[in-house]
């Protein structure tokens, strides 16, 4: 048998146990020697066992933390990357209303075109302009916190309306944020705001667009409060919860940014410009108003001008009355 020696806590020798008739023939002194052995042996054996249940218990809530964490961060990339999904029914990164009236009852009818949401990384589709031959196509690029939008608004905005509910156009309305600053965003949640009434309740765009406009400050940078905003779109006729929500959540604000720098940035569509240089910026078939923004005249003008170009390169249009 082996003599007794010391164990080493780090690098025990292997001991090997004797069978019951081996150790029988020990002497009782080699029994006694071999018994002590045996149980450092066992200890050593134990606390390499609870060493290693540790590690492995480690390692296990390392791997769990690591996935929990990864979840975490996917769940938060995936969240950031739906914030910058466009609204629902602003495809070109704007809503397109026509209108028409009842002959008989004299009664105006607003309607959206529906569209699917324009997808993160997606570029903006342009309004198919063909579909709407017979009408004049203003397209409104419009920042509602922006003096100069107000103006036009106060100036234009119930004339343009008028010539929508009676079918003489079609009004394609962009909300952007050019003068938002970290001072003072109101433009940025302001567009929040129609693009939030745009995706849940279009029929009610119109009227929220108009209080939007109504409420801004023609002499300087208009400011409000979210809870005040929220107030002027209830007030405008918008009742769903969901809308309310995503004003106070500033859901589409990622999408805000993003439209935006499209337009200022060369994405301008259908529009012999491509850039927006400063709102509101009026485009009639195509053709950027560069008139007196507060001239109902200058405005009438060239839409009929416009129109009856357009209409003149195309067999198919058939004049509207002139607004």
């Amino acid at each position: 048998m082996p003599k007794s020696s010391p164990i080493n806590d780090e690098h025990p020798a292997p001991v090997r146990e004797l069978t019951n008739k081996q150790r029988r023939k020990l002497s009782k002194r080699e029994q006694a020697a071999y018994s002590l052995e045996m149980v450092e042996v066992r200890r050593k054996e134990q606390r390499a066992r609870r060493i290693r249940r540790r590690v492995t218990q480690v390692v296990a809530v390392v791997a769990a933390v690591a996935v929990v964490g990864t979840g975490t961060g996917l769940i938060i990339w995936a969240n950031v990357r739906a914030g910058e999904v466009g609204p629902a029914n602003m495809l070109s990164d704007g809503i397109l209303l026509t209108g028409s009236t009842d002959s008989t009852t004299n009664r105006a009818t607003i309607t959206p075109v529906t569209t699917n949401a324009l997808q993160t990384d997606a570029k903006p589709v342009a309004t198919n302009l063909t579909t709407h031959k017979s009408t004049a196509n203003i397209v409104l690029y419009v920042d509602y916190a922006a003096p100069r939008t107000a103006s036009f608004n106060k100036a234009q905005g119930t004339v343009v309306d008028n010539w929508l509910a009676a079918g003489y156009i079609t009004l394609e309305i962009h909300p952007v944020a050019t003068s938002s600053t970290s001072a003072n965003d109101y433009s940025a949640r302001a567009a929040n705001a129609a693009a939030c009434v745009a995706a849940t309740d279009p029929n009610h765009f119109l009227s929220a667009h108009a209080a939007l406009l109504a409420a801004a400050s023609t002499s300087k940078e208009t400011s409000m409060t979210t809870t005040a905003l929220s107030a002027l779109v209830t007030k405008a006729g918008v009742t769903d919860a969901k809308v309310i929500s995503c004003v106070t959540g500033n859901s589409y604000g990622s999408w805000v940014t993003a439209a935006t720098q499209r337009a200022t940035h060369g994405g301008i569509l259908n529009a012999n410009v491509t850039t927006l240089t400063s709102a509101p910026l009026i485009v009639v078939n195509e053709k950027k108003y560069t008139g007196k923004l507060t001239s109902n005249t200058a405005l009438t003008t060239f839409i009929s001008n416009t129109f009856a170009g357009a209409a003149g390169s195309n067999s198919t249009a058939s004049p509207t009355p002139t607004p």
